[in-house]
């Protein structure tokens, strides 16, 4: 189960990192860019199997959306995660100080 949940953590990493992104990128150009210059110029127009193959531009948006949502998320999620455990150390070393000042105050 541990084994499971690591590698679930690590996929938004991965959708969120340059290649993914550059991946995503691409396809929208190949498919938009060179699927509207393709309405004029028939020679480098992409046909139909080889959209079908690279996605439809839906899919291919929303996918590139997700992975930037996925970064974000990752990367709120950890920040969260830190201020957390920072907020609690400050907590002990607090209680600790209370403790300490309340040991002196007996003296």
């Amino acid at each position: 189960m541990d084994r499971l949940q690591s590698l679930l953590s690590k996929i938004p990493a991965v959708l969120s990192s340059t290649p993914s992104i550059f991946i995503f990128i691409f396809l929208f150009i190949y498919l938009c860019i060179f699927g509207v210059i393709g309405l004029f110029v028939d020679a480098i127009k992409p046909s139909a199997d080889i959209q079908l193959i690279f996605g439809n531009y839906t899919n291919v948006l929303s996918a590139l959306g997700a992975a930037l949502a996925a970064g974000a998320g990752a990367s709120h999620a950890k920040n969260l995660k830190d201020l957390h455990e920072r907020h609690d150390k400050l907590e002990a070393s607090l209680d600790d100080i209370h403790a300490k000042l309340d040991k002196l105050d007996k003296k």
